[in-house]
């Protein structure tokens, strides 16, 4: 395989992330060194690790602008993310309050409104029956 090709499927697997199975989620990496001597770039990984030094990894990705704008993006998209959680969250919750609210304020003009419905009539026994 040449280099053009390795690095074209390096591109899209790169492109993919998360969902590449090379994805290191504990330091955020792309598993380069597995990715090469998984397409068969055993030649260039040793390039690689001559410039960058080993681990691979680690190295390559650390002297990487691009990468560490990425980083950072990253972390910054899923900070806004949680935020946006939270205040999915918050809503749904003031949601639920306010539907509350509006029920307990329903029962309480029912309630009202038969009180007002009932009326007292004045009566009892007339002076006439007491006798």
């Amino acid at each position: 395989m040449d280099y053009d090709e390795l690095f074209y499927k390096l591109a899209l697997e790169v492109a993919e992330w998360e969902y590449s199975p090379y994805y290191l989620e504990k330091g955020e990496l792309f598993d380069l060194e597995r990715f090469l001597l998984d397409n068969h770039g055993q030649e260039l990984k040793e390039e690689l690790e001559k410039t960058y030094g080993k681990p691979l990894n680690e190295k390559f990705w650390s002297g990487s602008l691009a990468y560490q704008r990425l980083k950072k993006t990253r972390e910054t998209v899923k900070e806004m993310d949680a935020e946006q959680e939270r205040k999915r969250e918050e809503f749904a919750q003031s949601v639920v309050e306010n539907k509350k609210a509006r029920e307990q304020l329903l029962r309480e003009l029912r309630a009202s409104e038969r009180r007002s419905r009932l009326r007292i009539i004045p009566g009892g026994q007339s002076n006439s029956s007491k006798k």
